[in-house]
């Protein structure tokens, strides 16, 4: 059987990017495609782009990635986000900012015989917009004609099929699950398009200590313990 995995949402968290690297090794799968959202939130952002580079994993931006690049960092909907961000921008290496000003906003890709959008946001903004469930008049107001629509950022992993034949999913986040399970999210289409999604433990207290070391408050680690969004 072949099959791709899709990955995103990483921010930063090197400890589960190594863990669902490792477990996508074992599957045999060597499609990898990535949604987005290498930096913010975490401490090891130049490692998860590293391994992304080395590994050639096609990935887009997502909207701390943008924030980072063309924004100097600033969210103007979040200071937390912007401070972590800022500390960033002040860490970052050479060749992770350079990589960062390559990234697309979208891919698009043929699975299996079948045409797929992959953006990190939605339909109507590819980087910013929160899609948290699609219909069918979402897909005809926004005139999306592939079969497949693949989104991130919402970190919640999400599956729906509709009678028309269109499939939207998203993998849900390597880096910062917000579904209540702290477990690191991907998902894999199989060439039978069976969909899994794999949930994966890891040492989060790695991604903990670094952050308390570079004095940041415990609050933006939680989500790690908790599997929910910061302040949730």
């Amino acid at each position: 059987m072949n099959s791709i995995a899709f990955i995103s949402d990483i921010h930063g968290n090197n400890a589960a990017l190594d863990v669902v690297l490792g477990d996508i090794d074992k599957r045999g799968i060597k499609n990898i495609y990535c949604l987005g959202d290498l930096v913010g939130y975490y401490c090891f952002f130049n490692e998860v782009i590293d391994t992304i580079i080395n590994r050639n994993i096609p990935c887009i931006t997502g909207n701390h990635d943008f924030a980072l690049i063309h924004n100097n960092g600033v969210m103007p909907n979040s200071k937390t986000c912007t401070k972590i961000l800022d500390w960033q921008l002040r860490f970052i290496s050479e060749r992770a900012l350079g990589y960062l000003k390559t990234l697309p906003e979208k891919l698009d890709l043929q699975i299996f015989g079948k045409s797929a959008l992959c953006i990190h946001g939605g339909l109507i903004d590819f980087i910013e917009e929160y899609v948290f469930d699609v219909n069918n008049e979402y897909l005809k107001n926004n005139d999306f004609k592939e079969d497949i629509l693949i989104t991130g950022h919402t970190h919640l992993p999400s599956y729906k099929k509709f009678f028309s034949g269109k499939t939207w999913m998203n993998p849900g986040s390597v880096g910062q699950p917000r579904d209540g399970d702290n477990r690191a999210s991907y998902m894999i289409i199989n060439d039978n398009f069976d969909i899994e999604f794999v949930r994966l433990p890891y040492n989060s207290s790695i991604i903990i200590e670094a952050m308390k070391k570079n004095g940041f408050e415990d609050y933006i680690s939680n989500p790690l313990i908790t599997g929910k969004k910061i302040g949730v």
